[in-house]
């Protein structure tokens, strides 16, 4: 019979949800791999993932919510574009600006990265029977759109109507 979870329970939901990734995550290999082929580091990936979320980002928009100096983030861009994996423009826009975007080839190394993440997490998760994995599936679904929801929420009331 299934337990009922308490307020309590529901406040460890981050420490489950870390030992699940820490069981699961990095069991083949794939993912450091490509990171060693592409010679690119864990904070590398990360901005360019943040840069295609965004699509288009100034050097300030990447240092708001960010924990390094606008002069290392500065540092990290330039080395990307030297790797062709960022490319900066002018703005349309604004031209003062510096639009910082994604290259076709930054793109396809995310999508090898998530590729690689997910056969990872598979192979972590083989040992639950198929019941549990979809109810996990069912699960991790709900928490995705619930979390999107809530991003998108807060996005139209920090911008405005």
């Amino acid at each position: 019979m299934p337990r009922v979870l308490c307020k309590a329970d529901a406040h460890r939901a981050g420490d489950a949800l870390r030992r699940l990734v820490d069981l699961v995550s990095h069991r083949s290999g794939l993912v450091l791999g490509l990171m060693d082929d592409a010679t690119i580091t864990l904070p590398q990936v990360l901005l360019i993932s943040r840069v295609e979320q965004f699509g288009s980002a100034s050097l300030s928009d990447l240092v708001e919510g960010s924990s390094k100096s606008t002069a290392a983030l500065s540092q990290m861009v330039e080395r990307l574009v030297r790797q062709r994996l960022l490319a900066r423009a002018e703005d349309t826009i604004d031209r003062r600006r510096k639009a910082i975007r994604t290259t076709p080839r930054a793109r396809a190394l995310l999508r090898r990265f998530a590729a690689a993440r997910s056969a990872d997490y598979e192979l972590g998760l083989s040992p639950l029977s198929p019941e549990l994995r979809t109810q996990l599936v069912a699960v991790l679904e709900r928490a995705v759109a619930n979390v999107k929801s809530a991003h998108t929420s807060d996005r139209r009331h920090r911008d405005g109507p």
